[in-house]
């Protein structure tokens, strides 16, 4: 389902229960689609908790990312001093969710292992381990990448696999299967939630929208028309 057909369906829900419909846009409708959206796929987190993959495919988005060599503070070149980080930022990762890191070429055969940011700091030193790349995502966002092998500094594209908190923030580092990018307008890309959970989330969009208007209701117990009387001052 694209993002426009969920904020269309969220419109025409949200119009067909006020009359005054003249505040919602799709912006407003954008932004609460995306809340929900890491509202939803946390709960359903919780609930398989203990689960291998907690989350499914359709919440996540592939990037790719070009990288550059950046020395290590400190850092001699002749002892290894150099990393690899990534050229842009990457955006916020949702809560509890550790991404999948490989070539642009899937079957290449890179051993990558993506650490925490403090394990990072002790890891491409061993000499045994030289087969394996190790990835972080820094307190400045970026990814680096580490290795006893000093041939990791010739790789330039990575991809990643990863459910973001806000995927509105991905879409300019999207790419296809050749590992070219493909930025697109954000209500040409597929909503990235599973389908079951696409209800339920529409439901609490519309739900916060329609809660902001205000519906007298006539709550007395008379057999009188009370909401003639509202709308009459009106």
């Amino acid at each position: 389902m694209k993002v426009s057909e969920v904020i269309y369906m969220v419109l025409d829900l949200a119009k067909a229960a006020t009359s005054d419909d003249s505040f919602f846009t799709e912006e407003h409708v954008l932004f609460l689609c995306k809340k929900y959206r890491a509202f939803l796929i946390k709960k359903e987190q919780e609930k398989n908790k203990g689960i291998e993959d907690a989350f499914s495919i359709f919440e996540q988005q592939e990037i790719c990312l070009d990288l550059e060599k950046v020395p290590a503070i400190d850092g001699e070149p002749c002892t290894g001093g150099y990393y690899l980080r990534s050229t842009k930022p990457i955006p916020k990762l949702l809560e509890g969710y550790q991404p999948k890191v490989y070539p642009t070429d899937y079957f290449q055969g890179l051993n990558i292992s993506f650490v925490s940011a403090d394990r990072m700091r002790y890891v491409g030193s061993n000499p045994y381990l030289q087969n394996i790349l190790y990835t972080s995502i820094a307190p400045d966002k970026y990814l680096y990448l580490n290795s006893s092998n000093p041939q990791f500094l010739y790789l330039k594209k990575l991809r990643m696999s990863a459910v973001f908190e806000d995927f509105e923030n991905a879409k300019d580092l999207l790419c296809d299967d050749s590992g070219e990018a493909t930025p697109c307008d954000i209500l040409d890309m597929d909503f990235p939630i599973r389908e079951h959970l696409v209800p339920p989330m529409i439901e609490l969009v519309v739900k916060e929208l329609t809660g902001a208007v205000y519906k007298p209701q006539d709550d007395r117990n008379n057999a009188s028309d009370d909401l003639s009387k509202v709308r009459s001052q009106n």
